[in-house]
């Protein structure tokens, strides 16, 4: 007898992280379950608390990197909870609505301000978690506000300001409150013009970012005044890899799965990145990417939890590997699924 038992319709049992993350990597859990309404939620919760297992909240896994396992976790997916409304100009997404799909349609409805968030991958609640973005603009610049609830307590209406969005960040991390529902107040615009302009920044994206490849995005925010990739560029590390992890030859800020990479070789090369700019730069980067570890030692590396004053290391000559250039390739390796009796 598991705790899931009974939810074996929304259930996947020791289930490969891999399989839920853009970039390919992570080990087991022992349970990945979907709720598919707010009832489902909540007993996914209880579930939580009653066996004391971690609990941890995934949208498309397009900005999260999940150690090798395996993990006693409970990843609580939001795919199922993709409800969407529409209130003249204002839209209301669920937690796992698609965020292209979003994009997509509202520009089909003449609905304007989600043009600059073409090109992103992920869900809506988690891009309103990290204030998903780019240089055009960011979502928090059309959210009017969003249904959250705290484990145990029912579900309430947070104001944008009280949702706390900033740079690459909100009151929202760690699903605590956990976002339900997201609402936004748009502009009107031509259909054709709004297409145009998604298209444009696209087209933008495709020829600047390795858009195809198998990656979690932007590792690192771009510290004030200049961006994460230039640094990097300038520190020689483009091509630059362990293992099966390279860091982009087309954006430097995006490290690649070139084939069978490991979650511990993206984190020893987060590493070697971080501090060969800071050697070279006096700047220490700070990670955009989400990292799901239980292992406290590598949380505080890769959340700048260690001391910021220590002298970095030198870089020992046989640390540095060169790949050829992957950026077009996509990973295609098969992995094996978790219990198949666990879905419905």
């Amino acid at each position: 007898m598991t705790p899931f038992d009974d939810l074996r319709h929304i259930t996947l049992f020791d289930e490969p992280m891999a399989e839920h993350t853009s970039i390919g990597v992570g080990g087991r859990v022992s349970y990945l379950v979907e709720p598919r309404d707010w009832d489902e939620l909540q007993i996914v919760y209880r579930r939580a608390e009653q066996t004391g297992l971690r609990l941890r909240v995934l949208g498309r896994g397009c900005n999260t990197v999940v150690a090798d396992g395996p993990h006693r976790w409970i990843v609580l997916s939001t795919r199922r909870l993709n409800t969407l409304r529409r209130h003249g100009r204002s839209l209301e997404a669920g937690a796992g609505f698609d965020l292209a799909r979003l994009v997509a349609h509202a520009g089909s409805l003449g609905l304007a301000g989600f043009e600059p968030l073409a090109g992103i991958p992920g869900s809506v609640g988690g891009a309103v978690a990290m204030n998903a973005g780019g240089r055009y603009g960011s979502i928090a610049e059309h959210l009017v506000g969003a249904v959250v609830a705290f484990p145990g307590q029912a579900p309430r209406w947070m104001g944008a300001r009280e949702l706390g969005l900033g740079y690459r960040s909100s009151n929202l991390i760690d699903g605590k409150p956990f976002l339900f529902t997201a609402a936004f107040e748009l502009d009107s615009s031509p259909p054709r013009v709004l297409q145009e302009r998604r298209q444009s920044i696209i087209a933008e994206k495709h020829a600047s970012q390795p858009m195809n490849a198998r990656s979690a995005g932007c590792v690192f925010k771009n510290p004030k005044g200049t961006s994460a990739g230039y640094l990097i560029d300038q520190a020689g590390l483009k091509g630059f890899s362990v293992g099966g992890a390279v860091v982009s030859h087309k954006h430097a800020n995006f490290i690649l799965n070139s084939g069978e990479a490991t979650a511990d070789e993206i984190f020893r090369l987060i590493e070697i990145v971080r501090e060969r700019v800071e050697q070279q730069s006096g700047i220490r980067l700070e990670l955009e990417v989400e990292v799901w570890t239980d292992d406290e030692k590598m949380n505080d590396k890769m959340t700048n939890d260690e001391s910021r004053t220590r002298k970095p290391e030198p870089l020992t000559p046989n640390t540095e590997h060169r790949t050829p250039n992957t950026d077009s390739n996509t990973n295609t390796r098969t992995r094996t699924r978790g219990n198949p009796d666990g879905r419905a």
